[in-house]
């Protein structure tokens, strides 16, 4: 159904209400609105400046709005789930990008370093190419890609002869249709002062009707998995969040919400399944803390359908909930949307499987995106889900060779990050690392040439910048790690140890976007310019290998950064010696993340032409 603030013209009232083309009661200091949903409110002191939008982005919400949605068609057997899709939007409703404004009375370097930040808004410079930008989704279109996804998986896999026949009943995937009113204002005031204030969802004076009115019981082996998620995923997603959100508030919020609960279980399963796999193919031991639930489970087969049935479970929910209007921009939504993800990420094995988490993953970015989610949002959560799901488009990105999604531009200025906001910062600038990697080179050159020195001083002033907490400690010794002995005893690099661990994948993320980044980097340069490249390469390899294989790194969290940037460094490599040790590596570090999968180690082999 087309949103009721469609054709609203708004002059007046507070610039988020503005932007989201919808009614303010201009209240002071904060618009009702903004109050009910939890954002940020300003007013425009001045008269606002010439907006920009993304023309990649323009021109599908365009192509978008010229196009009739039209019914789906499902072969004998599947479920035609709800073409009510909200195909149509305001030629405005993308957020414009506006760069960074720097006072007059910086100093030069100063206004250097902000002029290179406001590139990243240039449309002209990186744009996204138009069959890879997100066209404009909803909840509603997120939702009905995981069902028609999840009923063509339960399709084929019972028309294969492989593994039982799965009895779910797919219509219980198709959406709710009746429309559901939300709770009262004074409800939604309730919570969104609850937030406000850092509490529980379940703090609320009145809780939400999408959420249980008491805690959920779980049973003997849901605890299995549920702990599993909290002591082995959430700090994977937590790894750049001081607060450790994933691991501190997700857990109680799913307490009393099916809907999180479920899709918890579901990553802590899967999870779990890739270890169990790994110890039946290899004999390796799972890295798990000892007295754990997970540390005495035996070998199960089960482990990964039992993960399958808790994500259609999730979609089953999500069926039933998405016509509140206040669930699709609650905490509960959000949540849900990046353990989906996450779950899709860890059973991404082939190529199907990585498409489908990778389109998902635009899903993800809109849901956030209709909620004004970033980097930089008030709200804690909001903000550690938004980097979560960064980090991992970033990784699908790199590997399908498509622009990270991201068009969101930091606002705060590199001089007033603190270390926790450093760390994340070059999170975005791999991003846009990527993005250039992946932008066509064809059309203007100079201008990428010109895209890729400004890069590169950026990473260069995120480098410069950095407190000592980002620099290497000492070592006592080159003992080998428990991930990897051969690794250590043999290979050419030294153990780099920098803590806290937060810190060392940030500075093995920046030597990941530098080696995508000189990869990519056209140039004008000779020998010399060619010689210097080389030396920064080999410099980033070694730096990003010597984190890796340091006994400190030997834990998930890090693992999940090692393997990304070990990837990454193993392009670099020209000799033989050199890709047999990288290799070693990469091995050990994919043994202490189970993630990906090992075929990575044969495209490996086969760019290098094999190794030894």
């Amino acid at each position: 159904m087309p949103s009721k603030s469609r054709g609203l013209r708004t002059s007046t009232g507070c610039l988020t209400c503005r932007k989201r083309r919808v009614k303010c009661d201009e209240g002071r200091p904060r618009c009702q609105n903004c109050i009910r949903v939890d954002r940020s409110c300003t007013y425009a002191e001045t008269a606002p400046a010439p907006r920009r939008q993304l023309r990649a982005l323009s021109s599908h919400t365009e192509h978008t709005r010229k196009t009739s949605s039209t019914s789906s068609s499902y072969g004998a057997g599947t479920v035609p789930l709800s073409t009510e899709a909200n195909n149509q939007l305001p030629p405005d409703s993308i957020q414009p990008w506006i760069p960074y404004q720097i006072s007059q009375t910086e100093n030069h370097a100063t206004d250097m370093a902000s002029m290179d930040d406001n590139f990243l808004g240039d449309d002209t410079l990186l744009p996204l190419p138009n069959d890879m930008s997100p066209l404009p989704l909803g909840p509603i279109e997120w939702y009905d890609q995981l069902a028609q996804d999840a009923i063509s998986n339960i399709q084929e896999q019972n028309a294969s002869s492989r593994g039982p026949r799965w009895n779910f009943d797919a219509f219980t995937l198709s959406r709710r249709q009746s429309p559901r009113e939300s709770p009262t204002l004074d409800q939604d005031a309730a919570q969104g002062s609850a937030n406000q204030s850092g509490l529980d969802t379940s703090q609320a004076l009145n809780p939400e009707p999408w959420n249980t009115p008491s805690r959920i019981e779980l049973t003997s082996d849901e605890k299995i998995y549920f702990e599993h998620y909290v002591t082995a995923v959430a700090p994977i997603l937590d790894l750049f969040d001081s607060a450790k959100h994933f691991a501190s508030i997700v857990p109680h919020l799913a307490l009393r919400n099916i809907g999180i609960l479920k899709s918890l279980l579901a990553v802590g399963a899967s999870h779990l399944a890739l270890g169990l796999a790994l110890e039946e193919e290899s004999g390796v031991q799972m890295h798990l803390s000892p007295g754990t639930p997970a540390s005495t489970m035996s070998h199960s087969a089960d482990t990964k359908r039992i993960a399958e049935q808790y994500y259609y479970e999730t979609l089953h929910y999500l069926s039933q909930n998405l016509l509140y209007p206040s669930y699709t921009s609650s905490h509960e939504i959000l949540v849900t949307a990046i353990n989906i993800s996450t779950y899709e990420m860890f059973g991404a094995t082939n190529d199907s499987d990585s498409e489908n988490w990778g389109r998902h993953l635009k899903g993800a970015f809109w849901i956030q995106r209709n909620q004004d989610n970033d980097g930089e949002s008030i709200d804690g959560l909001r903000r550690a889900v938004w980097w979560a799901w960064l980090r991992q488009d970033i990784w699908a990105a790199f590997r399908e060779g498509r622009p990270a999604l991201t068009i969101w531009q930091p606002k705060k200025h590199i001089n007033e990050l603190t270390s926790e906001e450093l760390a994340t910062r070059i999170v975005y600038l791999a991003a846009k690392c990527v993005q250039f990697a992946a932008t066509p080179k064809d059309s203007d050159i100079a201008g990428y040439i010109e895209a890729g020195e400004r890069l590169m001083r950026m990473l260069d002033a995120w480098k410069r910048i950095l407190p000592s907490s980002f620099e290497p400690i000492p070592v006592a010794s080159s003992h080998p790690s428990p991930a990897s002995p051969e690794a250590s005893m043999h290979n050419q690099f030294q153990p780099i140890w920098i803590h806290p661990s937060s810190h060392a994948a940030a500075i093995q993320t920046y030597h990941f976007a530098r080696i995508i980044l000189l990869l990519n980097q056209p140039t004008t340069g000779g020998l010399g310019i060619y010689q210097a490249r080389g030396k920064l390469l080999r410099e980033s390899m070694s730096t990003i290998c010597g984190i890796a294989i340091a006994t400190q790194s030997q834990n998930l969290p890090s693992a999940f950064v090692n393997f990304q940037a070990v990837y990454a460094a193993a392009l670099c490599a020209e000799t033989k010696d050199t890709q047999a040790d990288v290799h070693s590596v990469l091995e050990g570090t994919l043994r202490m993340s189970k993630f990906p999968a090992r075929t990575i180690l044969n495209d490996l082999v086969k760019l290098w032409g094999g190794v030894s």
